[in-house]
């Protein structure tokens, strides 16, 4: 096809998003639209769920920890739900709110369909573009994270903790930053890394990306402090609980020996994470060399690396690697301040069309093993 036809066609449908998102309430009927699709195209097992509930451990360990939240799950040691032991965050709400197991689903559900909404208005508030925030919530929608909260019948609860790392990026106002932080480092250890990026996103806020350098590090700014008041919280509490509830967590399929034997995962394992916004990823990275941002450019790798390496050291690996996702909006953060807003439309784009076009795979360590969330077409012909 010619490139004038590419370019008359994306015309059209820039010229058409551009109505949309001069429509009023364009954001709700776009995250309501992307939510079908989601489904749709990426469908969790359909199961007799009382039976789910009965004989998944993660849900026994989930009903025991709502009961007594300082309780020590009692599973094979190999498994999530033996390593629910500090994951408080949901099961406090449940127990505050006096919610079932059915209306816990329902609430991973809502709650995916927020990270889509917010994922429009953080980008929004980063590029000042409709256009672009749009493009960008497609792509989050076909990757692990817009999904999660729709897939899972395991009592993983990662949406929770995605959701709460991305209003910590959000949010205006110190006290929430360190908020929500704290119930994504409660719902799950992953997020304690993952709040690094955070801390990392609030430095670049702070001192914009321009002067983002090891020195504004150390320099006392209340956004990122209170990311890292957040984390020090975190260990602090999760210590005393160690020392005066013998609380633990097993170390059993964690380590080395996990990470030697996903070797041969890592192309496949590290590309389900972000799948098309790996594309991002590369371009911000080539961006911050050209422009000799150094710092900047070991921080994104460190924390891509460092996060990638815990994903590799325990068996599920998606889930684990998706952790990562602030990087995409410090990636737009970066390279909104070099490329024209429709060079980063394309860009991104690009990075949605690839995500839509992947299907939605989850992969762990365990037997390398390949879950495919079918479409719900397939689904309905059980294939």
């Amino acid at each position: 096809m010619p490139i004038e036809s590419l370019q008359n066609i994306y015309d059209s449908i820039v010229n058409r998003l551009e109505k949309f998102t001069a429509s009023k309430y364009w954001k709700l009927k776009a995250v309501f639209f992307l939510s079908l699709l989601s489904f749709f195209f990426a469908s969790g097992q359909f199961r007799d769920f009382d039976d789910t509930f009965k004989t998944i451990d993660g849900w026994k360990a989930f009903e025991q920890k709502k009961e007594n939240l300082f309780s020590q799950p009692q599973f094979a040691e190999a498994s999530n739900a033996a390593k629910k032991t500090f994951r408080l965050t949901v099961p406090l709400i449940a127990k505050v709110f006096h919610l079932d197991d059915y209306a816990i689903l329902i609430c991973e559900c809502l709650v995916n369909i927020l990270f889509l909404f917010f994922s429009i208005v953080l980008i929004e508030k980063i590029t000042n573009d409709k256009i672009l925030a749009l493009f960008t919530c497609v792509g989050v929608t076909f990757i692990y994270n817009g999904h999660s909260g729709f897939t899972d019948n395991n009592a993983w609860f990662d949406v929770f903790a995605y959701f709460f790392l991305l209003i910590a990026m959000l949010s205006p106002n110190v006290f929430l930053i360190f908020l929500f932080t704290t119930l994504a480092a409660w719902t799950d250890e992953r997020a304690v890394v993952a709040s690094i990026l955070i801390f990392i996103w609030w430095k670049i806020n702070e001192s914009k990306p321009d002067g983002f350098s090891f020195a504004s590090l150390f320099k006392f700014k209340p956004k990122s402090s209170s990311v890292t008041v957040a984390i020090l919280f975190y260990i602090v509490g999760r210590y005393l609980l160690t020392i005066y509830a013998h609380l633990y967590t097993p170390m059993k399929q964690v380590g080395a020996e996990v990470l030697a034997r996903a070797l041969d995962s890592v192309p496949l394992g590290s590309w389900s994470a972000l799948e098309g916004f790996w594309i991002l990823i590369i371009a911000c990275c080539i961006f911050l060399f050209r422009n000799k941002n150094y710092f900047g450019l070991i921080s994104i790798l460190s924390m891509i690396f460092g996060m990638l390496l815990i994903s590799f050291s325990v068996q599920d690996i998606t889930r684990s690697a998706a952790y990562v996702f602030p990087v995409i909006f410090i990636s737009v953060a970066f390279l909104s301040e070099k490329l024209t807003k429709a060079e980063l439309r394309k860009l991104v784009l690009i990075c949605a069309l690839v995500c839509f076009l992947f299907p939605s795979l989850y992969y762990a360590t365990y037997d390398h093993h390949v879950q495919w969330y079918k479409p719900i077409f397939l689904r309905g012909f059980n294939i």
